[in-house]
């Protein structure tokens, strides 16, 4: 854990170091985001026993067209990546099948089964970011947005014992059942390059019928903006 934290803070630095550079260079018409977040999974469905926290992650570079003649109001456009981690305590047995899902539980009445320790859906996009973004005595902003995402890979990892009772580590890559085209409302705001970053996935995760599983992504973060 001490090593992910390391290199997510060093991340963090080298990115808005970059960013205040290409910022200072192009007159802030470049931004970099560096969002992290955690997806709740609204009103899950009865087949998919969902985790509460899922962290998250997403980073784009966008192009600021100014609105009018003022440079504090813009209209941005760019090309970002987006992963989300569903956890859950319900694993899918058969996610290349191409006809209905099977699933197992893992908890009953609040009580994790021995032996499980975790199961995620994760999902892949490539992103373009659409927002309007308005700066206020050059410190606050609002970004009111939109993004497209194209799913690039979405795989499942599951830790946990087999019918043998062995512990197991199994990741299955390219899952079947799953939408190609994601998109979001999105809303930014904060002070200076520190923003609260919330988004409501409009589109499904899973394809819909074949018994898939059915809830609403939410994420809600904090974005790292040094524009």
């Amino acid at each position: 854990m001490k090593r992910i934290l390391f290199t997510l803070a060093a991340l963090l630095i080298a990115t808005c170091a970059s960013a205040q550079l290409i910022a200072n260079k192009t007159d802030n018409r470049f931004t970099v985001n560096l969002d992290f977040f955690n997806d709740f999974q609204v009103n899950p469905s009865d087949n998919w026993d969902a985790r509460l926290f899922n962290q998250g992650f997403s980073t784009a570079l966008t192009y600021n067209f100014p609105l009018g003649e003022s440079k504090k109001h813009t209209i941005s456009i760019g090309l970002g990546y987006a992963g989300h981690n569903y956890f859950s305590y319900t694993r899918i047995v058969n996610p290349y099948t191409s006809g209905d899902l099977e699933y197992v539980s893992y908890r009953e009445d609040g009580t994790t089964t021995d032996g499980f320790k975790r199961y995620k859906v994760n999902a892949n996009y490539v992103e373009i970011p659409f927002e309007l973004r308005f700066r206020m005595k050059d410190a606050w902003k609002i970004g009111v947005g939109f993004k497209v995402g194209y799913n690039v890979n979405t795989k499942t990892k599951f830790v946990g014992n087999n019918d043998d009772g062995v512990r197991i580590h199994e990741k299955l890559s390219y899952i079947e059942n799953v939408e190609d085209i994601a998109y979001a409302a999105t809303l930014r705001v904060g002070y200076k390059w520190v923003n609260l970053y919330g988004a409501i996935q409009l589109s499904p995760l899973f394809t819909v019928g074949h018994d898939a599983p059915t809830f609403l992504p939410v994420s809600v973060g904090l974005t790292f903006a040094p524009f």
